[in-house]
């Protein structure tokens, strides 16, 4: 019969304690101390809960000894699923001056919580104590068979924050915490159009009068990196052709601004500034003002909605083009890419152009960006150009028939 390992010994605040793993379950076994404490089940497989409780235990016993006085300590009781994410919801939604989240990431959260509560109500679940690290894993198994890799880490994390959390108001014991790693994701699906590709597409709008409109919002867009709601609300009053300029404005302290409710925000909480390139400027020379002060229109002269933009874009020029930028069976091509990959090709080009990591994130509005980090590498007919001029031999003595 195997022999059990000895576990060293455990001195807490009253006595030594020896932690037992019988079937993956710790127990506190106290029968070797001065007093007889006898052997007691942790209720738990984590050992760090198993330590608190421990601590608690070793207190309890100093108390029956008369060992010393018991302390009040507020009571923490269990909470439910649905009470825990009302309380995290509330916490969240609070206003920007207190640093809450912004009204959509806020519904994002609202639709990991309906998924949430559905499957514990499903699987019996009633309290955030019961949804342990086992629970976690079950629910990660569950997402992973129907979402995304990037939708599952959001949303696991998401349930980590929202269980630190109320265990930080002590909504829950400090025994709840339980260690649970994640990988995050690495690169990025959306796809980075080439110069070729956004050169045929603005061609093609210029080809077509109807699609004028959006000719300008595809070199809008490919010059500057900006959001596509950043540039619907883009004011002429936000473009100085003088000190060749686009200001992105955040107004969200504005209290004139709220009252009007025309406050514009971006998704950084900040305003930027980003350099007129010369032949953005050689565009917002032939469009018309009108009277709403704003830059960019859609076809027949009203208001730029990011929705609409989207669908034209992907009808009037995705649709006809994909054919002469054929995309290579079960990989990401020209026909995936969205109004959004102009900000990927934006960040790609500046790299070429030689604009350092750090203006290129002061343009994109990023403090810390992984897109700037991964486009680094990006275009490989760059790197071969770099990788052409370095010499690895001596062209006078040695030759690649030479090698062995």
């Amino acid at each position: 019969m195997p022999r059990k390992p000895n576990h060293p010994p455990i001195a807490c605040e009253f006595f030594v304690w020896r932690l037992i793993d019988r079937d993956g379950v710790f127990y506190a076994d106290g029968r070797s101390a001065k007093h007889d404490l006898g052997k007691h089940s942790l209720g738990t497989r984590d050992r760090e809960q198993a330590i608190a409780q421990l601590k608690k235990l070793d207190r309890q016993k100093a108390v029956e000894l008369g060992l010393t006085e018991a302390v009040l300590t507020p009571v923490i009781d269990d909470i439910s699923i649905a009470d825990g994410w009302k309380f995290y919801l509330d916490f969240s939604g609070r206003s920007d001056v207190q640093g809450g989240v912004s009204p959509s990431t806020l519904k994002r959260y609202s639709a990991v919580r309906d998924k949430h509560v559905k499957f514990c109500a499903r699987h019996g679940i009633t309290s955030w104590n019961a949804f342990d690290a086992n629970w976690i894993q079950k629910y990660g198994n569950w997402l992973s068979k129907q979402h995304a890799y990037r939708t599952e880490y959001f949303e696991l994390t998401l349930l980590k924050s929202v269980m630190s959390w109320l265990i930080k108001k002590q909504h829950l014991p400090t025994a709840s915490r339980f260690h649970f790693p994640l990988r995050k994701p690495q690169g990025t699906d959306t796809y980075c159009y080439s110069l070729s590709e956004v050169s045929a597409m603005v061609d093609h709008c210029k080809r077509i009068s109807t699609l004028a409109w959006l000719g300008h919002v595809i070199v809008a867009l490919a010059h500057t990196g900006l959001r596509v709601g950043e540039l619907a609300v883009l004011r002429w009053s936000d473009v100085s052709l003088i000190q060749n300029s686009i200001r992105v404005a955040d107004e969200r302290a504005s209290r004139r601004k709220r009252e009007a409710r025309t406050v514009r925000t971006t998704k950084g909480r900040r305003s930027r500034v980003i350099p007129l390139h010369p032949v953005l400027k050689a565009v917002f020379l032939t469009i018309p003002k009108q009277a709403d002060g704003y830059v960019f229109h859609a076809a027949m002269g009203g208001r730029l909605r990011p929705r609409n933009v989207l669908q034209a874009f992907i009808d009037e020029v995705i649709e006809p083009l994909k054919t002469k930028f054929p995309t290579p069976a079960d990989e990401i091509g020209f026909e995936h890419g969205r109004v959004h990959s102009f900000r990927h090709f934006f960040c790609s080009q500046c790299f070429l152009g030689g604009a350092s990591e750090g203006e290129i994130r002061e343009w994109l509005g990023h403090r810390d960006s992984k897109m700037v980090e991964h486009y680094r590498h990006l275009r490989n007919d760059d790197a071969q150009r770099k990788m052409e001029r370095i010499e690895f031999l001596d062209r006078v003595d040695n030759h690649p028939g030479d090698v062995a």
